[in-house]
């Protein structure tokens, strides 16, 4: 058992100090000002329904005791009883602190547990209060948590205090839930407590507040299916459409064929891209209404949703066709909906199946969507750089058996460079400036705190995968870590946060990778620079890594990654690209891909770095020292540059260009020597003796799919023509910086006149304005 959770274990709090500690914690939220809560509590814009029974089948043999809970582990087919014996704090889940019969106390946090129906709508947009959020679980109710989750938290103290959030981090145990349907509220007659002695008992509040019935007590009025209707619409207005979902299905249920209300729930489940939910309304809607014209439209964006776009093309067409013909002048709203959706089903279909993209539609998107707004993190556009394009897989890549480790794609013939070989769209992203609380977990084997961007794409994906099972086979399947066991068939549909949380950790992705420094220039200081986000892309993950010699490279933007081979690639062939920059020493390589549960990359450059010399690493490490601690300060100093320091770093280049030199495909650590080289001659006025040095640093960046520095470093080769009058050259090397910057979004260009040249400056001008305004200024173009 790992040294830390033994240690934690060891010196686990009392039943006093923990109720102490909470109460404390309790106190202190309710003299926090608002303002202070804002950004760390979560708004209540969305939840999942309780699973309230009064009848269970839970065999005694299988609870288990708070005392008996082991820490970083689901423990699967047993449950534990406990009642609730103080106050509720909602935060981004519902926390209180809980008690089993043997009088053991532990904190539990219960996410996806507040029902939207039961807060009302002027109350959604604000933090609950203590005495609110403690109605959703009074003290004294019993509670079954099957599967609990016992980890380690982020101490109630690091979280918040009165003062508001601290710096001091600590960790606590904690009981976590992620499904509703795994917390039981036990009626106090149930059979199931016959025979349970309490510790303590507990005297329910007077006035115990049941949230299955939302009426009063004194509305006993009979609700009607069109009451519900207007319930569900009024929630639907409000973009509470999980609680538009609740009154619908609760009209549904008086009256199982009515179309209206069918149709309705399908379009709330579609804002929440629940589209087999979607579908499924929708068609027993129109079964028994076929000239349903919203149903019909909302099939139609169910099935794009669902990716079937050919039979959306279908649908949407007679659709449209029917709608052309009529004279109702009372349609022509969704009569323009239908015509937009229907071009967008042709193009996606046109993407998904041939691998064709207008890319410089699919920039402009993006820009317009990576906005923020000033003086705050929101997105202008609500759903942030989320793009509406179709996935692509091409047909000559399969996925088979890893040599090391599950599994990877592999080429079933062979590949031209350049080639389109996949488009993905993530499954589930989050962006820095979109979590709600700095919420942190403690991974055990990377001994690490988990950002809060990867703890709340778990929850997101959890919320997922809650509302979708079906969705579970596919997450499950990605690489867990060696020490998670593979799913019983009967548990494959069933959340386990466990089991997600470890996904991530081996297969995530950073949500906005820096490939355009004037994208981002506009957002220095924002959360977006801090903690660019997480994102979960299935079909993805499962090419392999390498850190030299890969043969495809992927591209994100938005939540959408493009993967293009980037050499010719032969018939069986495994896919690789980086999973870390091969750029930092084997130390931070190595570090790095721990982190994805790799212990041993076996590439050349790995290989190489092992196979060393201690005198030659010695060597290394003393030139790189020298470098960092003597030259770099003086290199760098605004005023009185002394040109021999030139002579001083061309020495320490061709002494580590030496101690490779049968290798010097593999010497990246002279890399950022040779730059300020280059920098040093034009300080010095020198360009024309800065010229080699940038095109040994363009060719090497070239060979070793360094793609983030070639565009960069041909417009730097053009500006220094030009800058010696050769405008011949400098257009020249123009051309290569055009089709370095936009060959890695759109593939190769045909070269043949100057139509790629339209094209790849239509991209560049978005990618690089300021690169394209020099260039101009320049005459290069």
């Amino acid at each position: 058992m790992d040294e830390f959770i033994t240690s934690l274990l060891k010196k686990r709090k009392t039943r006093q100090l923990l109720i102490a500690e909470y109460e404390k914690w309790v106190n202190n939220v309710r003299r926090m000002h608002s303002k202070k809560l804002k950004h760390l509590i979560t708004t209540n814009n969305f939840g999942y329904r309780q699973n309230f029974q009064n009848v269970i089948d839970l065999e005694l043999n299988s609870r288990i005791s708070i005392a008996n809970l082991e820490v970083d582990k689901v423990h699967t087919g047993k449950f534990l009883l406990c009642q609730v014996i103080s106050k509720c704090i909602k935060m981004n889940s519902l926390y209180t602190l809980v008690e089993d019969p043997e009088g053991d106390v532990e904190r539990i946090a219960l996410y996806n547990w507040v029902e939207q129906s039961f807060i009302p709508v002027k109350d959604r947009k604000k933090v609950l209060s203590i005495n609110d959020a403690s109605k959703f679980l009074p003290i004294g109710t019993k509670l079954a948590i099957k599967n609990p989750y016992y980890q380690i938290f982020s101490s109630f103290d690091s979280i918040i205090s009165s003062d508001g959030p601290t710096l001091y981090i600590d960790f606590d145990t904690i009981i976590r839930s992620d499904n509703p349907n795994d917390i039981i509220i036990i009626d106090q007659d149930n059979e199931l407590l016959n025979n349970i002695k309490w510790f303590k008992n507990l005297k329910l509040e007077e006035k115990k507040v049941n949230v299955v019935n939302k009426e009063s007590a004194d509305d006993k009025k009979v609700l009607s299916a069109d009451d519900f209707r207007q319930s569900g619409n009024k929630y639907f207005v409000s973009n509470d459409f999980s609680a538009a979902v609740d009154e619908y299905s609760s009209g549904i249920k008086l009256e199982p064929h009515n179309v209206t209300l069918l149709a309705n729930r399908a379009e709330a489940y579609l804002r929440l891209n629940q589209f087999n939910k979607a579908l499924n309304d929708v068609v027993i809607a129109l079964k028994h209404e076929p000239d349903h014209l919203k149903a019909a439209f909302r099939k139609g964006k169910a099935l794009c949703g669902l990716k079937r776009y050919q039979e959306a093309i279908i649908t949407l067409r007679d659709l449209d066709l029917r709608m052309q013909i009529s004279t109702d002048d009372s349609i022509a709203s969704i009569k323009k909906s239908t015509e937009i959706l229907l071009k967008n089903a042709e193009m996606w279909d046109s993407e998904s199946r041939h691998g064709i993209y207008d890319y410089t539609k699919i920039i402009n998107e993006f820009c317009e969507k990576i906005e923020i707004n000033q003086g705050n993190d929101d997105w202008i556009c609500g759903t942030g750089p989320r793009l509406a394009h179709a996935d692509f897989l091409i047909d000559d890549i399969e996925i088979h058996p890893a040599k090391k480790r599950g599994r990877s794609w592999v080429a079933k013939r062979d590949i031209p460079e350049g080639t389109l070989l996949m488009v993905s769209k993530a499954f589930e992203i989050v962006y820095g400036n979109e979590v709600p609380l700095s919420y942190k977990s403690i991974d055990f084997t990377s001994k690490t705190s988990n950002t809060a961007t990867h703890s709340e794409l778990a929850t997101r994906i959890a919320q997922k995968l809650l509302a979708e099972p079906d969705l579970c086979q596919e997450v499950y399947e990605l690489y867990a870590g060696p020490d998670m066991e593979i799913l019983s068939e009967d548990l494959s549909c069933s959340v386990d946060v466990r089991r997600i949380e470890k996904i991530i950790k081996y297969n995530y992705f950073e949500a906005l990778e820096q490939q355009w420094n004037d994208i981002w220039s506009a957002k220095e200081n924002s959360r977006l620079t801090k903690d660019r986000g997480a994102g979960l892309w299935i079909l993805p993950s499962y090419f392999s890594h390498s850190c030299v010699d890969v043969n495809a490279e992927r591209l994100i933007i938005g939540d959408m990654m493009f993967i293009r081979s980037c050499r010719p690639i032969s018939s069986g062939s495994e896919l690789t690209f980086n999973y870390c920059s091969p750029m930092g020493s084997y130390e931070e390589r190595s570090y790095a891909l721990r982190l994805f549960g790799i212990n041993n990359c076996s590439c050349r450059l790995c290989n190489l770095d092992r196979s060393e010399s201690k005198k030659t690493k010695l060597r290394q490490a003393s030139i790189l020292e020298t470098y960092v601690n003597s030259l770099e300060p003086r290199m760098k100093l605004s005023s009185n540059f002394n040109p021999s320091l030139i002579k001083e770093l061309i020495k320490l280049i061709n002494e580590l260009k030496e101690l490779r030199r049968e290798h010097p495909d593999l010497e990246f650590q002279s890399f950022e020597l040779k730059s300020d080289l280059v920098a040093a001659y034009v300080r010095t006025g020198n360009i024309k003796r800065s010229l080699p040095i940038l095109k040994e640093i363009y060719n090497f960046a070239k060979t070793t799919q360094l793609s983030q520095f070639t565009s960069d470093t041909a417009y730097k080769i053009a500006s220094h023509y030009a800058i010696l009058g050769q405008m011949k050259e400098a257009k020249e090397w123009w051309d290569v910086a055009l089709k370095e910057l936009a060959e890695h979004i759109s593939g190769k260009f045909n070269e043949g006149g100057t139509e790629w040249r339209n094209k790849a400056l239509q991209l560049a001008e978005k990618l690089s304005p300021k690169i394209v305004s020099d260039a101009k200024n320049k005459r290069f173009l």
